[in-house]
Order: C-alpha cells, then structure tokens, then sequence
C-alpha cells in the first residue's frame, strides 16, 4: 500500500513531512510531491493548495504518477453543527459538493452529473480506524503537542471526535445565513470545508479508498476568521498530524 495524504495549507502538512524519511522531492503542477517512509509505510505527501480543483488535480496526480492506493485528507473545517467547538475532530463517513447544482438539467441537488451519486461513502472500517486514531491521539498526545496556553487561547477544553456528513465547496464559508441555509438542505451536516469531497470523487472514480479528518477551527459564521492563521499554525497542524500518525497504526490492525 502507498498513501498519498494531503493538506490544503502548508501548516497542515508540515508537521506530518517532519516524521517522513528517505525522503524524494518532485515537482509537478506548480506542486512539490514528497515521497517516502512515515512509520514503515510508504507515502506520497503533497500541499494541495485550497479549492475543490487543485485538490482533485493534486489527488489525481497522486494516483497517476505516484502510485497512491489509499488517499487521506487533512486539515480544518467550519462547525455547521451546533454542538461542536473549536477543537473537535471530524471523521467524514459521507462527503458532498455543497455547491453542486444542476437541477434546472433535472437531476437531483448536490447530483454529479454523469456519476448518478452526490454523497460519497466511507468504508465504515476506515471510518471506524479514522475515529479511533483521533480518540487516542486526543488521549494520549495532545496535551504534549499543545501546550496549555494555546489550548487556552483557543478555549480548547475538552475536544471530542465525531463522524457525519462533511460538506465541501468552493467558498470560505463565513456569514450565517449560508451556514443556516447548508443546515436547512443538508440536515445533519457537521462542517464546511472547500476540498474533501472532490477528493473523495477522484478516489470514487479510481477506486480506491479514501479517509477524510478535520479539525473545527471556527463555526463557519462571523467569527470564521478571528485568529484563523494563528489557530492552524499553533493548534490545528498538531490536531492533524497527530491524528494521521495514529491512523497508520489503525490500518495495521484492518488490514485485509
């Protein structure tokens, strides 16, 4: 198995890339693909940059040139769902394109035409795997990676993992009546992001697994970019590199 794991924001995948050896660069794209060993397995590690078309470009080069059986996505989301805060972790058991619409052409909202499908399923054992590295690396590693005053900062107390619906579009969702109205269409939504699920339709199209892992940097609304840079760089880059390294653990113990 090689995994191909990527991050729309440099930060996101900085931390992991410092656990990576034998380490090979390539460019290609206007992108930097690193390629090597992360816990005895090997992986292909890229920043995507931000948007539904330079994460499906980046998840396609991925398969194409690089081999990647089995595509993670990391990085930070906003709350839909009420109950969660700053912090929480969620594990996407289905994904969809929020600004999918071609309705006027008779198919159904959120609909990719040509697919016949708008939610992209998780295999429940990835899900399963996802949730448990997030668990035990929130347990076991979190208060070593973040010091207590950034968790302060970020009135990150007790932050807890969740699966559910992760919505993506191409659109930094800041304003209340978008996050309401995403609410109103998609009942049960948890977050908001701008990549996962386009990742999640090339990993459909080709295949091949996919897992999906976001932190909650804000709640989508006014407040969506208070402090946003800050929080990724001190608290989220952690959130997720942890996450990921507990992952690979998981999938020794579901593999096939």
């Amino acid at each position: 198995m090689r995994l191909g794991i990527m991050g729309a924001m440099q930060e996101e995948v900085s931390q992991i890339l410092s656990h990576v050896s034998e380490i090979e660069r390539e460019a290609r794209g206007m992108r930097e693909y690193v390629s090597g060993q992360l816990q005895g397995k090997s992986v292909t590690v890229a920043f995507s940059r931000c948007g539904k078309v330079a994460a499906s470009s980046t998840a396609t080069t991925l398969i194409e040139r690089f081999g990647v059986d089995f595509l993670v996505f990391t990085g930070v989301a906003g709350a839909v769902d009420r109950t969660l805060n700053v912090g929480d972790i969620v594990v996407a058991d289905t994904l969809i394109q929020h600004d999918m619409d071609v309705s006027a052409l008779g198919l159904e909202r959120f609909e990719v035409p040509l697919l016949g499908v708008s939610h992209f399923d998780v295999e429940q054992r990835l899900v399963g795997a996802a949730l448990r590295a997030a668990e035990t690396y929130l347990a076991r590693n979190l208060s070593d990676d973040v010091g207590a005053d950034a968790l302060a900062e970020f009135h990150i107390i007790d932050p807890q993992v969740t699966k559910g619906t992760i919505a993506s579009g191409d659109q930094f969702v800041t304003d209340d009546r978008t996050t309401q109205a995403l609410r109103d269409h998609l009942p049960g939504l948890k977050c908001v992001e701008m990549e996962g699920a386009a990742v999640a339709q090339v990993a459909y199209e080709y295949g091949i697994p996919c897992v999906v892992l976001r932190t909650i940097s804000d709640k989508a609304d006014h407040s969506a970019t208070v402090d946003f840079p800050r929080f990724v760089a001190r608290a989220a880059s952690h959130f997720t590199c942890g996450s990921v390294l507990r992952l690979l653990d998981e999938l020794d113990s579901i593999a096939d």
